[in-house]
């Protein structure tokens, strides 16, 4: 099953909240090790890591499950992490078969697929190999406006992000180029992009950690963030007014309600990202992001 809690922030990415005015809601996830988390909508999907069944669970807005989702032409070799983002369809799912405990992948694979309310979704394969030649086990998937996606793998000394410029789903492997080598303290079991790309962030099991601004920096000291409530945390979403959602494995599934508001919440205008910053696409992916949440609902 699935246990979803809340990420407190240590500064103003999340800071006016109150716990007396947070409020449980309980369902059941048909999985017991529950991996990766992504706003579709006003509800959430996630997924089952590590040999599970080629499927997505969707959650509803009330915080209960609402269905189990097949996906053709996937396999799950170890699904890790989860993204939501517009896409030539509407809005796609981008699942990251991207754990290598054992050490023995030569490749990995992101599976396109598109999102309807359709009882069976299909998916896409898109190869990816590591530059270095080598196997890396990771957890963290970052897709950002641009169409750009980086890999981030679960080192317990540091953790190194891969990015490939485009991900083409065409057949053929694309290289992930290594670009920062982060020391973090601890794993990195997650991560996540907010719509405009002005907010890239990442999670360890007790910790998380918030990169901000039109054009991303790694070497800027990261926000710091604390997970309340968690066993072995995983899955992490940004939500649209800049707070997080995250979930863990253990044996039932919990949401608060978000923690902060809007106005307390990075915006684009408080980064500079409205007028057009390099690097993000920010008005475009921001505008197509809006659109299919409005169809959506």
């Amino acid at each position: 099953m699935l246990v979803l809690t809340l990420a407190y922030a240590a500064d103003d990415v999340c800071s006016s909240w109150s716990p007396s005015e947070l409020a449980a809601k309980v369902g059941d996830v048909p999985t017991s090790e529950a991996s990766g988390l992504a706003r579709w909508g006003s509800g959430l999907l996630t997924l089952a890591d590590s040999s599970g069944k080629p499927e997505l669970y969707e959650i509803d807005e009330n915080a209960e499950f609402a269905r189990t989702i097949p996906v053709d032409g996937a396999t799950n070799t170890d699904w890790e992490d989860l993204a939501v983002a517009p896409c030539d369809e509407g809005e796609c799912a981008f699942i990251a078969d991207i754990g290598d405990n054992d050490g023995i992948r030569g490749s990995v694979t992101i599976w396109r697929v598109p999102l309807s309310e359709d009882t069976i979704l299909s998916a896409t394969a898109c190869t990816l190999e590591y530059e270095d030649g080598e196997s890396h086990d990771a957890e963290a998937l970052l897709y950002f406006p641009d169409g750009s996606v980086r890999v981030v793998t679960k080192g317990s000394d540091h953790a190194t992000v891969f990015r490939s410029e485009t991900l083409r789903c065409d057949g053929e492997a694309q290289v992930l180029t290594e670009e920062v080598k982060l020391e973090l303290g601890e794993p990195v079991t997650g991560g996540t992009v907010n719509a405009d790309g002005s907010l890239v962030a990442l999670r360890g099991l007790t910790t998380g950690w918030v990169w901000r601004g039109c054009v991303l920096d790694w070497s800027v000291e990261p926000t710091e963030l604390l997970f309340v409530g968690e066993d072995q945390g995983e899955g992490f979403t940004v939500n649209d007014d800049g707070s997080f959602t995250s979930s863990s494995e253990g044996d039932k599934f919990e949401l608060h309600d978000l923690p902060c508001t809007a106005s307390s919440a990075l915006v684009c205008e408080a980064c500079g990202c409205a007028a057009g910053g390099e690097g993000t696409g920010a008005a475009l992916g921001l505008a197509a992001w809006a659109a299919v949440r409005r169809r959506r609902r």
